[in-house]
């Protein structure tokens, strides 16, 4: 029997873990009975009639995904009757060679994303600007009308993103809900790089240095009083990858926003689409994280000693699996994918120090890139 403090310990984190969900929502509610539950944006600028749309892809060791992904964008946009250019920012030479049906091409060094990015840019005439990856696929076919049709109701557009055959559909359906929800009160910062609609005039720079350039755009806008949404109509996916590399893009992930948005804890609290962030990503990379293992200690440390292994074991797999060390798939892989995401802050949080602690060392410029 677990003896009564590590059960009061256990009932809290459980508490805290579970309360991840539904904080965006309770705030929400509160924000809305506060009088507070929207947030005060100007309306857009019109768009032209016939606007033209820029998509900038900046594509790095992406030799067998750029091509396609350049022809089914184009394809979408010709369908769609819009005027375009299709430009693909190449970081090495297969890659640019590959996108060759592009409108354009650029070949640029290894910079980093931001650097393409604002490069691109600063060079586009575009009314409009779409940033995509060239790994993913953008659905549904007239997305380019939908996403047209929406910008006229937000500054910065993102989508709910999707992918094929993954363990991770709840966590992908919880995030939609979510997503949805805060869209329609008043804004959203839970926004996919693999999505990013806006008007060219309203960008500025990323810092090269940024490590989660997605978000910064997002608090960029949010901060200068832009809205910033997720379209309930589209949606990216991606192809399913090997496990050691979902686990790494799921550490990368979580550490840009760690690092983009506790030093910005303040000016986040201050607009409704910040706290919506805070309550939605930021509890559940820290808080709720965090009372997940103290409860899974709190269980493994108790009497009787035949819990330790009960519950310890079946984490320690579901970690193990998620990160591909081990090769077992089973009906329940959904729910081991929800306890393995909870290593995912540790593991983000672990590399943060690691890079402080080595600060003055050069570091490479962008991630490690699994060639594709």
């Amino acid at each position: 029997m677990i003896d009564r403090p590590r059960r009061g310990v256990l009932v809290a984190s459980g508490m805290l873990f579970l309360a991840g969900p539904v904080l965006p929502l309770a705030l929400g509610a509160v924000e809305r009975l506060l009088g507070r539950g929207t947030g005060s944006h100007p309306a857009p600028d019109p768009l032209p009639e016939d606007p033209f749309v820029e998509v900038i892809i900046p594509a790095y060791l992406e030799q067998s995904t750029v091509g396609d992904t350049v022809e089914r964008l184009t394809t979408d946009l010709e369908k769609s009757s819009v005027r375009h250019l299709v430009h693909v920012v190449a970081s090495d030479e297969a890659t640019a060679v590959a996108a060759a049906v592009a409108g354009k091409v650029t070949l640029t060094g290894r910079g980093g994303k931001p650097a393409a990015v604002n490069a691109a840019v600063e060079q586009s005439t575009a009314d409009v600007v779409v940033l995509t990856d060239a790994n993913c696929r953008i659905q549904p076919p007239d997305w380019p009308v939908r996403m047209l049709r929406e910008l006229q109701e937000t500054s910065l557009l993102s989508a709910n993103k999707t992918e094929n055959g993954s363990d991770d559909v709840l966590f992908w359906l919880l995030e939609s809900w979510l997503k949805r929800e805060a869209s329609e009160r008043g804004g959203t910062l839970a926004v996919v790089g693999e999505f990013l609609a806006l008007r060219r005039r309203d960008y500025r720079a990323v810092p090269p240095a940024t490590t989660s350039d997605d978000l910064w755009l997002a608090i960029d806008f949010d901060a200068r009083g832009l809205r910033v949404s997720v379209s309930p109509a589209i949606v990216t996916c991606e192809d399913p990858v090997p496990r050691r590399e979902q686990w790494e893009r799921r550490v990368r992930i979580a550490y840009g926003q760690l690092s983009e948005a506790l030093p910005r804890l303040p000016a986040l609290s201050r607009t409704p689409a910040g706290r919506d962030y805070l309550a939605h990503k930021m509890y559940r990379l820290t808080v709720g994280a965090a009372a997940f293992w103290v409860g899974v200690g709190a269980v493994v440390s108790a009497r009787p000693r035949v819990l330790g292994p009960l519950v310890g074991v079946p984490v320690a797999a579901a970690v193990a699996q998620y990160r591909g060390l081990l090769s077992v798939t089973t009906p329940l892989d959904p729910v081991a994918a929800v306890v393995a995401l909870q290593a995912i802050p540790v593991a983000a949080a672990s590399r943060i120090l690691r890079r402080r602690l080595r600060r003055n060392q050069p570091t490479a410029v962008g991630w490690r890139k699994v060639p594709r």
